[in-house]
């Protein structure tokens, strides 16, 4: 129970990572606002959450929109009355187009920019205040471990979750006086298909190819992370890249 009371705001909690993330936090005590463009899957989250006994308030936020991120964060500390901890999880990755540089039209590089990059600026700017009234917080960045190595045909989303790494240290420079901690993780090629309920595709077997650890990283593998930077035991660590990918690539 190392977040017994603490309030975590986590976007794009509705599935994925952001529920396994969810439940997590709430088996360690904390209490958690689910916010997520789906309205019904934030409630399904909301549910399970609560079923383990913590408090749970669902909100519907896009995170590229202003709007959305000011009124979430409103509601979530009108609600729960503080807001320790954020989790920027949401993003666009699954359905944008691995293409030539020259074939991406503006407008969809624009779409995962504002998702997976501005959101977390707008999300981030919406909560740091409320974390100033406590004088601590947590903010915990999902970046992606193709930032540190590259891929082919994927410039919009490396791009936006390279982004994501200078963000959380540009925060963290500013934010340390606040007693608030801003720390990034890197994910690479996390199997999904039964956190999605999938049968799995034989071909994400390629994944493995470049790891030291040779087996999938799961959901579960980076709950841990997220759990200890969330909790006082990261207390100083701040401006960081947690790379958890089975050893594909060293920082350093």
């Amino acid at each position: 129970m190392r977040l017994k009371d603490r309030v975590a705001v986590i976007t794009g909690g509705a599935t994925g990572l952001g529920k396994a993330y969810a439940l997590r936090l709430a088996d360690e005590g904390a209490d958690i606002c689910i916010a997520d463009i789906d309205p019904g899957g934030a409630e399904k989250t909301t549910g399970l959450v609560r079923e383990k006994g913590r408090k749970a308030l669902p909100v519907k936020m896009d995170v590229s929109s202003e709007e959305d991120t000011i009124q979430g964060a409103k509601a979530a500390f009108d609600y729960f009355q503080r807001i320790d901890i954020l989790i920027n999880n949401a993003g666009l990755v699954r359905y944008v187009r691995r293409i030539p540089i020259e074939e991406i039209k503006l407008e969809e590089w624009n779409k995962v920019i504002a998702v997976n990059l501005t959101g977390m600026f707008l999300v981030s700017r919406a909560v740091i205040p409320y974390m100033k009234r406590s004088s601590k917080g947590k903010i915990i960045n999902i970046s992606s471990g193709v930032a540190l190595h590259g891929a082919s045909l994927r410039h919009d989303y490396i791009a936006s979750k390279a982004g994501v790494i200078g963000l959380t240290r540009a925060l963290a420079v500013d934010l340390g006086q606040y007693n608030i901690n801003v720390n990034a993780i890197t994910p690479s090629g996390v199997e999904m298909s039964e956190a999605r309920g999938e049968p799995r595709d034989p071909a994400s077997d390629y994944m493995m190819r470049d790891r030291y650890i040779r087996r999938h990283l799961y959901p579960k593998d980076l709950e841990g992370v997220v759990a200890f930077l969330a909790s006082d035991e990261s207390d100083m660590m701040t401006g960081q890249v947690i790379n958890v990918d089975g050893g594909r690539v060293f920082i350093g």
